[in-house]
């Protein structure tokens, strides 16, 4: 069994609950999406804040793994 939780919802066969979890994995998808845009955004907007002011140069890379979004900006995740 896998520890994502998106997938052993869209694994659920059982009637009546299949298409809701199907139902329920697809909203995760859009809300992970969506959460991930706006941490895109917020680190697009702090490396430019610091780049402006010459406080902190600190890529947006740098600023997700600072604030623990190790997966924002990697190629595989």
């Amino acid at each position: 069994m896998t520890d994502n939780i998106v997938a052993r919802l869209r694994d659920c066969t059982c009637v009546p609950h299949g298409e809701i979890c199907r139902e329920a994995a697809d909203e995760m998808e859009r809300l992970r999406a969506e959460r991930d845009g706006a941490r895109a955004e917020v680190c697009l907007l702090r490396a430019a804040s610091t780049v402006e002011t010459d406080t902190v140069t600190q890529s947006m890379a740098d600023y997700a793994e600072s604030r623990g979004w190790n997966d924002l900006f990697r190629e595989d995740a």
